[in-house]
């Protein structure tokens, strides 16, 4: 498609020596400054890396003594499909986290109402439109507002669709939506985001021509590895991996990452995986994406393109590269991998095995994510890899967490319903403990947590019966899925700050749930907000708060929230309603 949330800025040129991996156009074949140098050596034919089907990895999983359990973890949530060219795969049927319903997609005119554009900054700019920084009226954030041209009623249509489905995913390593405003008119779209600083990973490879040490490129790769399966585990292939649709949080060298640009994203089922559009970025093309046009491919191009990023991270070099790009296409479809020493000397063999699991040339050898996931290298390596004796002890220290999950599932439901709303509109920084947190009890880096993960990491904390741990995490799992979403573990555990955050958000947390904004949140407006969600009784719930006319009001609202003794007048305040609908935006 033309325009794409995640394509506005372009990483500044590299000085001095050409860069590891420079940015490409996303095109059908267009290469732009491909200046990494080509390998130039091969492994020995014979050799056990180079093998279809027979990597270090695939003799590990047939001796290791901790094989069943590691694989048991790996597919705990959901059953694995065979795809049509034979690739096990982890996609399942597509299901929306509760969060979805919470991304409001509106008019322009709300839009000077909600944010302050006063002083707003130019973050970046591209052939597509522009980022800036905005601040939100009420709580005082900061957000990145991308502004983004459509041409035509065809690319209005893929917009919101690309916004649809970004708004689908509740994953702390994919960036995060919180609303977006339409121009119609005008055929320009303002959507917000979280506000991400730290710049693109391909960017940040100029301080490291070499490549990155193991460690940290096992942690990158792991990160990584988790949204992709969270993608897949959700019905959703997208289509472009790469270093640059990688994003830091912040300048911090161990900020988190997060995925981004759904532009080619699609929706695929189990056993249903065929698509046949020739898209992507060439460096990160999987063999079959360079094949006659109507070939059908599936969701393990992902993983192909994961091995390259895992490639380049390790080396600073492409894996095949070539300027003429038939040249290039021939040696992805064709040529082995290769590792030449003058760049995988110091790699590891279990690196290389990595690399070359993900980047088999048939599709049914690839590893998949959940695989890939319990690679032995990933698993020694990276830093955020974790095991149920560490999420216990991360518990272990945390008695406000755990006392605030308990809480949880003794408030009111209008209570959780407002903390849903805040922990998903507070910036990611500001709840970075709790993230972390979330990020070691889900020991199989699935994106989200599942019954026993949650008895393994609250059993020592807490000396309840598994029964009682069973109806703790029930209440957690807001929307009855049978997994912990993110939002929904920060929602029970953002109490654990103390009122601070809650107060701050407060008014957005109403606003979003006051559907036409006319001062007073009622059973319709509940059930637009949350599309049908709460179960009748659960609604029922809710409007216990409400007044004789079936209205709950601010000061109503404010009080089952944070309780009489805490509600000052001051501690926070609706948003200004809306603006007329003659008024503009003007940047």
């Amino acid at each position: 498609m033309g325009a794409s949330l995640g394509s506005c800025t372009k990483p500044a040129p590299l000085e001095g020596a050409p860069p590891p991996a420079p940015s490409e156009e996303l095109a059908k074949g267009v290469i732009l400054g491909e200046a990494i140098p080509a390998p130039r050596t091969v492994l020995d034919p014979k050799s056990s890396l180079n093998k279809t089907g027979s990597s270090l990895f695939k003799e590990y999983l047939l001796k290791s003594p901790g094989r069943v359990p590691a694989m048991s973890r790996m597919a705990k949530h959901r059953t694995r499909s065979r795809s049509e060219s034979g690739y096990m795969s982890d996609v399942c049927s597509e299901r929306a986290a509760l969060t979805s319903n919470l991304v409001r997609q509106r008019s322009i005119e709300c839009l000077s109402g909600e944010y302050d554009l006063t002083d707003s900054k130019e973050l970046g700019s591209g052939s597509f439109g522009t980022v800036r920084s905005v601040r939100h009226r009420s709580t005082g954030d900061t957000y990145a507002m991308k502004i983004i041209e459509a041409h035509g009623g065809e690319s209005m249509a893929a917009l919101r669709k690309e916004i649809q489905v970004q708004s689908q995913l509740d994953h702390p390593n994919i960036c995060k939506i919180v609303e977006s405003f339409e121009d119609e008119e005008a055929g320009r779209f303002y959507i917000i985001m979280e506000y991400c600083s730290g710049g693109m990973l391909v960017s940040r490879m100029k301080t490291h021509r070499a490549g990155y040490d193991e460690a940290a490129a096992a942690t990158i790769l792991e990160k990584m590895l988790s949204a992709v399966l969270y993608c897949h585990q959700h019905g959703l292939c997208h289509r472009d991996i790469k270093l640059d649709n990688m994003l830091y949080e912040d300048e911090r060298e161990d900020a988190e990452l997060k995925l981004i640009d759904f532009g080619f994203a699609s929706s695929v089922q189990p056993g249903r995986e065929a698509m046949t559009d020739q898209l992507g970025t060439p460096s990160y093309m999987a063999p079959e994406l360079w094949s006659e046009r109507g070939r059908s491919y599936d969701s393990s191009v992902d993983m192909w393109a994961l091995g390259a990023v895992a490639y380049m991270l390790l080396s600073g070099t492409r894996p095949f590269h070539h300027e003429d790009k038939r040249k290039k296409a021939r040696m992805i479809r064709h040529e082995p991998l290769s590792f030449p020493d003058k760049y995988w000397l110091r790699i590891s063999p279990e690196a290389r095995d990595f690399c070359s699991a993900l980047m088999q040339k048939q599709p049914c050898d690839r590893l998949s994510a959940s695989e890939a996931l319990v690679h032995p290298w990933i698993k020694q390596r990276s830093r955020a890899h974790s095991e149920a004796a560490d999420a216990a002890q991360a518990l272990l220290g945390q008695s406000s967490v755990v006392a605030s999950i308990q809480a949880w599932a003794e408030a009111e439901q209008l209570k959780r319903l407002a903390l849903e709303v805040i922990a998903f509109s507070t910036p990611p920084p500001r709840l970075e403990d709790l993230r972390t947190l979330f990020q070691t009890i889900d020991t199989d880096a699935s994106g989200t947590i599942d019954k026993v993960e949650f008895r393994d990491a609250m059993k020592p904390s807490t000396q309840l019966s598994s029964d009682k741990l069973d109806q703790l995490f029930h209440a957690v799992d807001f929307d009855c899925s049978g997994e912990i979403d993110y939002t929904e573990f920060l929602a029970a555990t953002v109490s654990s700050h103390g009122n601070k955050e809650i107060r701050r958000a407060l008014g957005m947390a109403f606003s979003t749930l006051d559907g036409d904004a006319d001062g007073y949140i009622t059973r319709r407006d509940l059930d637009g907000a949350l599309a049908g969600t709460l179960s009748t009784a659960s609604l029922d719930s809710v409007m216990r708060w409400a007044d004789e006319n079936g209205r709950v009001s601010y000061s109503a609202f404010k009080l089952c929230v944070i309780g009489a003794h805490l509600a000052s007048p001051t501690a926070a305040r609706i948003p200004a309603s809306r603006p007329s609908r003659t008024s503009r935006v003007s940047l």
